[in-house]
């Protein structure tokens, strides 16, 4: 029998006496497509960047100076009296925002030795300063010359900072060595902006998307398991047509378009746009490249020296808008799921603009370092309002032994936790791809079985293609299916279902970016209380 009617035969006989939550992710949204793009008209008109810089000048935002601290001592009344004030006021303090506007520079060799006191003072708030390129473990010759002098420099004079590496990779092997590569050179100095994988160089545009998006997988998540706050750069185009939509949503983005435009041709979420390779910037002799930057990645990636800014933030991160055909089915409930990538969420006005329930990202892998930051407080504010929660883990597990380790890591953050919706494991990442239906249902069936065991009801969500070809059919007999496949008027997917993400481009009362939403098509609150599930 499917996994519905195993759950609805436990309710009857009130047999069932476990947990069920459910999880969800806004940085890894889903395609329902695994075809190659057509490579014409890929350039948007332009060639290489590598021999461009980055810089920014036009409405730059000043940081404000910490004031002299007293040179007076404090007796022990004056220090008690002192912390209370502390404590009493930092309940009232607003959290720094997760959208700020800022203006920056991308350098390189290219803008030969640079003045960064004068780069400073002429308004710049950050600068992404080139590593290296290619495998430079292999060819010491790679890494930029300017590299070591440009991050010293800059940091003396208190630039935020964050790192790119150009790629020539053609392999995800050689775009693993990259990996390591850039790890070696960046892993003593503190970044206050993601390292970001450069993929544009003509030599890889032969390479199917499959391939391109399994290099930006192999690169971002082996930094990204050594605790590296990661992005992936590029023009538009090679964004939206090389690189899948499962694959560039995990990971922040930096997008290049210039031009006399508004915005970039993309139509995906962004944190930073390379609008200019001519910028002219105080200090630096010769052309830069310029950036908007849209996120707070110095507060995010940097809390403990975060100083805030004094402009105001944008209302919202900078996205073309998409259009979403009515489903055909819109369920029993209607819902959203969310991550880190949201930022602080309003969960009161969430509630009142008629969401019943939220599926929060609780992490991914099977590292502690890669816990959500925003599940407890998600999970917190959801059910302050009233919303019905499950959770989620993104799966990058590659065989049995790492899918143990995820599992028990999921377990591990969410064991304490109630929740009305499912549990699912995330699967489609690209390090999976070469695998047969055997293999990759071994990685599901190792994961959910333990979680199953621990008392929760799990699920497996994926795009609609994935799950029709990926899986054996023992898997959707065992365990509940959450499909992802966006923007249709139903899933392509002739399996059985309970939950479909049906956009990835909703917009909610209450949460400033793009928001991931789905339809529930079974009463999963009712079904767990009546069936004494996770903790009812």
């Amino acid at each position: 029998m499917n996994h519905s009617t195993r759950l609805l035969s436990a309710v009857l006989s009130c047999l069932i006496a476990a947990a069920v939550f459910p999880v969800t992710t806004i940085s890894t949204a889903f395609a329902g497509n695994f075809s190659e793009d057509s490579l014409s008209d890929l350039y948007d008109n332009t060639n290489s960047t590598e021999s461009k810089a980055s810089v920014s000048t036009e409405n730059a935002v000043s940081v404000n100076e910490n004031e002299n601290a007293s040179e007076e001592p404090f007796n022990v009344f004056d220090i008690y009296n002192a912390h209370q004030d502390y404590i009493s006021a930092a309940e009232t303090v607003e959290p720094p925002p997760i959208y700020l506007n800022a203006e920056g520079i991308d350098v390189s060799y290219a803008q030969g030795k640079i003045d960064w006191k004068a780069v400073k003072e002429s308004g710049v708030d950050f600068a992404i300063i080139r590593a290296g390129y290619g495998n430079a473990n292999a060819y010491p010759n790679q890494v930029d010359t300017w590299f070591k002098y440009n991050m010293e420099e800059s940091q003396k004079v208190g630039m935020n900072v964050g790192v790119y590496w150009y790629s020539y990779a053609k392999t995800v092997e050689g775009a693993y060595n990259e990996a390591e590569s850039c790890y070696n050179l960046i892993k003593d100095y503190k970044l206050q902006y993601p390292v970001y994988f450069d993929i544009e160089d003509k030599s890889q545009m032969s390479l199917s998307t499959a391939q391109i998006s399994a290099m930006v997988e192999a690169f971002c998540s082996r930094l990204q398991s050594k605790g590296v706050y990661v992005g992936i750069y590029s023009f538009a185009n090679l964004l939206t047509t090389k690189i899948f939509d499962s694959v560039r949503e995990k990971y922040d983005v930096w997008v290049a378009h210039v031009g006399n435009i508004k915005a970039p041709a993309y139509t995906g979420k962004y944190g930073m746009w390379q609008y200019s390779w001519t910028g002219k910037v105080k200090g630096i002799s010769y052309d830069v490249d310029l950036d908007h930057c849209y996120i707070n990645y110095p507060y995010i990636i940097s809390p403990e020296t975060y100083v805030s800014p004094s402009s105001p933030p944008p209302a919202s991160m900078p996205v073309v808008q998409v259009t979403t055909p009515k489903p055909a089915n819109t369920g029993v409930a209607r819902g959203i799921d969310v991550s880190e990538w949201q930022g602080e969420i309003d969960w009161a006005k969430v509630k009142a603009s008629g969401v019943n329930f939220a599926i929060i990202r609780a992490g991914y892998g099977m590292y502690e370092n890669q816990k959500d930051k925003f599940f407890e407080k998600n999970l917190a504010g959801a059910k302050a309002a009233g919303i019905d929660c499950g959770v989620y883990w993104y799966s990058y597990a590659t065989n049995v032994s790492e899918a143990q380790k995820e599992a028990e890591l999921f377990y591990n953050t969410i064991k304490d936790k109630k929740f009305e919706y499912p549990a699912y494991i995330e699967m489609g990442c690209p390090g999976i791809a070469g695998m047969n239906a055997e293999q990759i249902s071994r990685i599901a069936d190792t994961f959910c079985s333990y979680i199953e065991s621990k008392g929760f009801y799990i699920g497996i969500r994926s795009y609609a293609s994935f799950l029709s070809t990926m899986l054996q059919p023992y898997i959707f007999e065992k365990y509940d299916v959450c499909v992802a496949n966006h923007d249709v008027d139903k899933p392509q997917y002739s399996g059985s279902y309970n939950l479909w993400q049906y956009t990835g481009s909703g917009q909610v009362d209450g949460i400033s970016t793009l928001v991931n939403m789905d339809y529930a098509y079974c009463n999963f609150p009712s079904i767990m209380k009546n069936a004494h599930l996770n903790g009812f």
